[in-house]
Protein backbone atom coordinates (compact mmCIF):
# COMPACT_ATOMS: atom_id res chain seq x y z
CA UNK A 1 0.00 0.00 0.00
CA UNK A 2 1.39 3.61 -0.96
CA UNK A 3 1.19 6.11 2.02
CA UNK A 4 -0.21 9.39 1.84
CA UNK A 5 3.23 11.08 1.37
CA UNK A 6 4.14 8.67 -1.78
CA UNK A 7 0.35 9.53 -3.45
CA UNK A 8 0.79 13.62 -2.19
CA UNK A 9 4.16 13.07 -4.34
CA UNK A 10 2.70 11.68 -7.19
CA UNK A 11 -0.05 14.00 -7.31
CA UNK A 12 2.53 16.81 -7.29
CA UNK A 13 4.28 14.98 -10.05
CA UNK A 14 1.54 14.83 -12.14
CA UNK A 15 0.59 18.55 -11.27
CA UNK A 16 3.53 19.86 -12.34
CA UNK A 17 3.38 17.77 -15.78
CA UNK A 18 0.61 19.41 -16.41
CA UNK A 19 1.72 22.74 -15.79
CA UNK A 20 4.78 21.88 -17.87
CA UNK A 21 1.64 20.72 -20.50
CA UNK A 22 -0.39 23.83 -20.03
CA UNK A 23 2.72 26.27 -20.18
CA UNK A 24 3.92 24.46 -23.42
CA UNK A 25 0.21 24.31 -25.30
CA UNK A 26 0.15 28.44 -24.42
CA UNK A 27 3.23 29.26 -25.57
CA UNK A 28 2.94 27.24 -29.25
CA UNK A 29 -0.98 28.94 -29.27
CA UNK A 30 0.70 32.37 -28.39
CA UNK A 31 3.48 31.73 -31.43
CA UNK A 32 0.44 30.37 -33.76
CA UNK A 33 -2.06 33.83 -32.74
CA UNK A 34 1.18 36.18 -33.84
CA UNK A 35 2.20 34.43 -36.89
CA UNK A 36 -1.01 34.47 -38.07
CA UNK A 37 -1.62 38.15 -37.33
CA UNK A 38 1.37 39.01 -39.19
CA UNK A 39 -0.24 36.42 -42.24
CA UNK A 40 -3.44 38.35 -41.94
CA UNK A 41 -1.32 42.07 -41.66
CA UNK A 42 0.95 41.15 -44.51
CA UNK A 43 -2.36 39.53 -46.64
CA UNK A 44 -4.27 42.87 -45.62
CA UNK A 45 -1.31 44.97 -46.89
CA UNK A 46 -1.13 43.04 -50.33
CA UNK A 47 -5.11 43.73 -50.82
CA UNK A 48 -4.49 47.52 -49.84
CA UNK A 49 -1.80 47.49 -52.58
CA UNK A 50 -3.98 46.26 -55.13
CA UNK A 51 -7.30 47.95 -54.16
CA UNK A 52 -4.87 51.50 -54.42
CA UNK A 53 -3.30 50.25 -57.72
CA UNK A 54 -6.77 49.45 -59.01
CA UNK A 55 -7.89 53.06 -57.73
CA UNK A 56 -4.91 54.69 -59.09
CA UNK A 57 -5.57 53.40 -62.94
CA UNK A 58 -9.25 54.05 -62.80
CA UNK A 59 -8.37 58.06 -61.99
CA UNK A 60 -5.48 57.91 -64.35
CA UNK A 61 -8.31 56.62 -66.91
CA UNK A 62 -11.14 59.13 -65.59
CA UNK A 63 -8.79 61.96 -65.77
CA UNK A 64 -7.48 61.02 -69.09
CA UNK A 65 -10.99 60.90 -70.16
CA UNK A 66 -11.83 64.21 -68.62
CA UNK A 67 -8.98 65.58 -70.44
CA UNK A 68 -9.97 64.61 -73.57
CA UNK A 69 -13.64 66.32 -73.03
CA UNK A 70 -12.26 69.16 -72.38
CA UNK A 71 -9.67 69.35 -74.77
CA UNK A 72 -12.53 68.72 -77.54
CA UNK A 73 -14.86 71.73 -75.62
CA UNK A 74 -11.62 74.05 -75.85
CA UNK A 75 -10.91 73.10 -80.17
CA UNK A 76 -15.13 73.23 -80.73
CA UNK A 77 -14.92 76.59 -78.75
CA UNK A 78 -11.48 77.78 -80.21
CA UNK A 79 -13.23 77.17 -83.84
CA UNK A 80 -16.21 79.32 -82.97
CA UNK A 81 -14.45 82.01 -82.00
CA UNK A 82 -12.11 81.24 -85.57
CA UNK A 83 -15.61 81.65 -87.70
CA UNK A 84 -16.95 84.93 -85.47
CA UNK A 85 -13.60 86.46 -86.01
CA UNK A 86 -13.36 85.26 -90.29
CA UNK A 87 -16.76 86.91 -90.74
CA UNK A 88 -15.89 90.17 -89.09
CA UNK A 89 -12.44 90.57 -90.93
CA UNK A 90 -13.84 92.01 -94.02
CA UNK A 91 -15.55 95.04 -91.60
CA UNK A 92 -12.29 94.94 -89.69
CA UNK A 93 -10.40 95.74 -93.10
CA UNK A 94 -12.80 98.23 -94.55
CA UNK A 95 -12.54 99.86 -90.95
CA UNK A 96 -8.47 100.38 -91.47
CA UNK A 97 -8.99 101.12 -95.01
CA UNK A 98 -10.67 104.41 -94.06
CA UNK A 99 -8.68 104.92 -91.22
CA UNK A 100 -5.50 104.98 -93.66
CA UNK A 101 -7.14 106.53 -96.57
CA UNK A 102 -8.28 109.52 -93.73
CA UNK A 103 -5.06 110.18 -92.90
CA UNK A 104 -3.56 110.21 -96.40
Amino acid sequence: MTSIMERIAEAETRADAILEEANRTARERVAKARTDADDAIAEAADRERELTAELLQKAQTDGEAAAAALSEQAKTETEALIRAAERNVPEAIAYLMERIEATV
